[in-house]
C-alpha cells in the first residue's frame, strides 16, 4: 500500500477540524492521520484550494476514508486517483462550491442497491443523503469536508457499479473455479459516464448480469422484501407441538397455514377453515415440490420446519443467489448447460431468449466427503457404451476390499483387471497377486460396458483436472427421491439418451436412432461435438425457472453460510489469490 502523505500544516488543521466536526465512520473507522509538513503529491499540486489538495492526498495516499462505513478503500483507490488527478479543482461532483447538475440524482440513486440485493448502508446511502442536505442548504461548509463528501460519493458509486457487475466476493474464497477477472470493468470510464448521465439506475441495469435468471430473481426479491417489511407480519406463526398432520384431520393451525401459503403464492383459492383438506393439500404439495421436499401432502416435521423459515431468511437466500449470478462469465449466444447442485437439476438455456429447451433431474456428489466441485468448462465429446475407470481412491477403498472378501464380486459387477486403458487390453483374473498389483498402482480396474455399468450407456466429457463429468446410471430409482446427493462427485443424468440427442442436435448423423444403436453396441463409441458446449456447474439455493416458478432448497454443502460470512466482513471484501 502507498504510504500516506499528510497535508501541509494549515490545510491539515482545517481537515482535522472538519473530520472532528462531522466524521461518523462505521465499524473499523480509524482516526485521521496526523498533520506534518509533507508536500502535496504532484498529482494534486495544481489544485488551487490547498485544503482540497490536502484531503485528496491524505485519503487517497492512505486508501482510507474516515467517514465511510467501510473506510478502507484499496479496492477503489486506483480508480479515484485517476478520476481526481484529472479534475482541475480537485473535485469530481462540484465545480468550486457549486454541485454538479447530476449530483442529487446520484446521491438519491445509491438507495437502488436494495433492488439488487445489496445493503444500501454498505454504500452510505442514508449518510450521504443527510450530508448532501447540509451541502445544498447554503450553510458554510469547509472545503475539506466538501472534498470528503465528494470522495465518499465516488467511492460508494464505484463500489456499487462494480458489485452489480462482478459481485463483491471473489468466488475463489468459496473454492469456486470461476475467473471473475475476465469480466473487466473500466470503473473510471463508468463514473465519468455516470456523472454526465445522472442515471444510476441505467448504469446498473446495463452492467447487471444479462441472464434472465437474474431479472427473475430481482422481481422475486422485490416481492419478498415487501412482504418481509409489512407490519404486522403477513405470515402468522404455526401452532407448536404438532408433529404430523394428515389429510382430512382437524387442526388449529389451518388458518395460519393458509395465510402463509397465500403469501408464498401456493394457495390462490378459498380453503377450509378448520380441517386440513381440499385446496390446502394441493397447495402444500406445491409448496413441498418448490422446497425440495417429498410432495406427499403430509405436514410432517420437515414441512413444518420449512414453512417456519422466515421471510427475512428467504430474502437473504435470494441476495446470496444474486451475488453468485454476478460471478458468471459473459456468455456467447450459444445455448449453455447449467447444473444447479443443491437443486439437483440440469437445464439447457438459450442466452438470447431465456428459454430452457431441456430440463432433467440429476444426482450430485454426497455432501459428506464427495462434493461436486463448482467450475466452468467446455464439453468436447460423448462416449456411448463406455468403460468405467474408477478413480484410484474408489478402487482401493471400496472395490478391492469387496473383492478380497467376496471372490465372485468381480464377475457379478462386470469388473476386470487390465494393464492399460486401451479398449482391447486383455482382461486379467482378480487373483490376490493381481489385486496387490492394483493396490500398488501397477494394474488398474475397470467395469465393462453395458446396462450394469456405473456410467450407464453414455458419458459426456468436459476435460478438467478433477475428472468430473456427466453420465447415465443403472440406479434409476434415485431420481424419484427429493434429495439426490449420492454420487462420488460426478453428475448422473436421469435421461442420458435425451441429453445426448440435444447435445448432438446440430449433427444430423447423430439423431435418436443412431444414438440408441451406439448405446446398444458391442464396444465404446466416441462422438466429438462439432462445437464445444459450455457447461456451468453452479450452486444456488434459489431458482426461478422460465415459467416463473420459485424454488428454495436446502444448503446441502453449507455454501450459503460461507458466502454470508464472507459478505458480512464488508469492504474490501475477501479475495483468494
Amino acid at each position: 500500500m502507498t504510504s500516506p502523505v499528510a497535508p501541509a500544516p494549515r490545510a491539515a488543521a482545517i481537515l482535522l477540524t472538519a473530520l472532528a466536526a462531522g466524521a461518523c465512520g462505521g465499524a473499523g473507522a480509524q482516526p485521521p492521520v496526523a498533520a506534518s509538513a509533507s508536500p502535496t503529491p504532484p498529482a494534486f499540486s495544481g489544485i488551487a484550494d490547498p485544503d482540497v489538495a490536502a484531503t485528496l492526498s491524505t485519503v487517497l495516499g492512505s486508501a482510507h476514508h474516515p467517514e465511510m462505513k467501510w473506510p478502507d478503500i484499496p479496492d477503489v483507490a486506483a480508480t479515484l486517483k485517476e478520476l481526481y488527478a484529472a479534475e482541475a479543482d480537485g473535485l469530481f461532483w462540484f465545480e468550486g462550491h457549486t454541485p454538479h447538475r447530476n449530483l442529487a440524482a446520484i446521491v438519491k440513486g445509491l438507495a437502488l442497491a436494495r433492488e439488487h440485493g445489496l445493503p444500501p448502508e454498505d454504500y452510505d446511502a442514508e449518510r450521504l443523503a443527510e450530508r448532501f442536505k447540509v451541502l445544498r442548504s447554503g450553510a458554510e461548509v469547509p472545503a475539506a469536508q466538501r472534498a470528503l463528501f465528494d470522495l465518499a460519493l465516488t467511492a460508494c458509486a464505484s463500489r456499487l457499479v462494480s458489485a452489480v457487475h462482478v459481485g463483491r466476493v471473489d468466488p475463489a474464497v468459496l473454492s469456486w473455479g470461476y475467473e471473475i477477472a475476465r469480466k473487466r470493468l473500466d470503473l473510471a470510464a463508468a463514473l465519468r459516464e455516470l456523472r454526465e448521465s445522472g442515471d444510476l439506475e441505467h448504469a446498473l441495469a446495463v452492467r447487471e448480469p444479462p441472464f434472465t435468471h437474474y431479472a427473475r430473481a430481482r422481481r422475486v426479491l422485490a416481492r419478498y422484501q415487501a412482504a418481509a417489511a409489512r407490519e404486522p407480519p403477513p405470515v402468522p406463526p404455526l401452532p407448536a407441538g404438532r408433529k404430523k398432520v394428515e389429510v382430512g384431520q382437524p387442526w388449529e393451525g389451518v388458518g395460519a397455514l393458509a395465510a402463509r401459503l397465500r403469501v408464498f403464492g401456493d394457495l390462490t383459492v378459498d380453503a377450509p377453515a378448520d380441517a386440513y383438506d381440499g385446496p390446502l393439500v394441493d397447495a402444500v404439495k406445491r409448496f413441498q415440490r418448490r422446497h425440495g421436499l417429498e410432495p406427499d401432502g403430509v405436514i410432517g416435521a420437515g414441512t413444518i420446519a420449512t414453512l417456519d423459515v422466515t421471510l427475512a431468511h428467504r430474502v437473504r437466500q435470494i441476495e446470496l443467489a444474486m451475488e453468485r449470478m454476478r460471478w458468471l462469465p459473459q456468455m456467447s449466444d450459444r445455448p449453455t448447460v447449467f447444473v444447479n447442485v443443491p437443486l439437483f437439476r440440469m437445464w439447457a438455456t438459450d442466452p438470447t431468449t431465456g428459454d430452457e429447451p431441456l430440463r432433467m433431474n440429476v444426482v450430485v456428489g454426497k455432501s459428506l466427503g464427495h462434493k461436486t466441485p463448482i467450475f466452468i468448462d467446455r464439453m468436447e465429446y460423448v462416449v456411448f457404451r463406455p468403460y468405467w475407470n474408477p478413480p484410484y481412491s474408489i478402487t482401493v477403498k471400496e472395490i478391492v476390499p469387496h473383492a478380497q472378501r467376496d471372490p465372485g464380486y468381480f464377475a457379478r459387477e462386470n469388473l476386470e483387471i487390465v494393464a492399460s486403458g486401451e479398449d482391447d487390453a486383455p482382461s486379467l483374473p482378480p487373483t490376490p497377486e493381481n489385486l496387490a498389483h492394483v493396490l500398488a498402482g501397477r494394474l488398474q480396474v475397470r467395469q465393462k460396458p453395458g446396462p450394469k455399468n456405473s456410467l450407464g450407456l453414455a458419458k459426456f466429457i468436459f476435460p478438467n483436472s478433477q475428472n468430473i463429468y456427466m453420465h447415465g446410471t443403472p440406479a434409476q430409482s434415485l431420481f424419484s427421491r427429493a434429495r439426490r446427493d449420492f454420487s462420488h462427485g460426478c453428475i448422473r443424468l436421469e435421461d442420458p439418451t435425451r441429453f445426448a440427442e440435444w447435445v448432438l442436435r446440430d449433427q444430423p448423423d447423430w439423431g435418436r436412432e443412431p444414438i440408441e444403436k451406439a448405446m446398444q453396441g458391442t464396444r465404446p463409441t466416441r462422438v466429438n461435438l462439432k462445437e464445444p458446449l459450455t457447461v456451468i456447474l453452479f450452486y444456488d439455493t434459489v431458482h426461478v425457472n422460465s415459467e416463473g416458478v420459485l424454488f428454495f432448497v436446502d444448503d446441502i454443502y453449507g455454501s450459503d453460510g460461507q458466502l454470508d460470512t464472507a459478505l458480512r466482513q464488508g469492504y474490501p471484501y475477501p479475495t483468494k489469490g
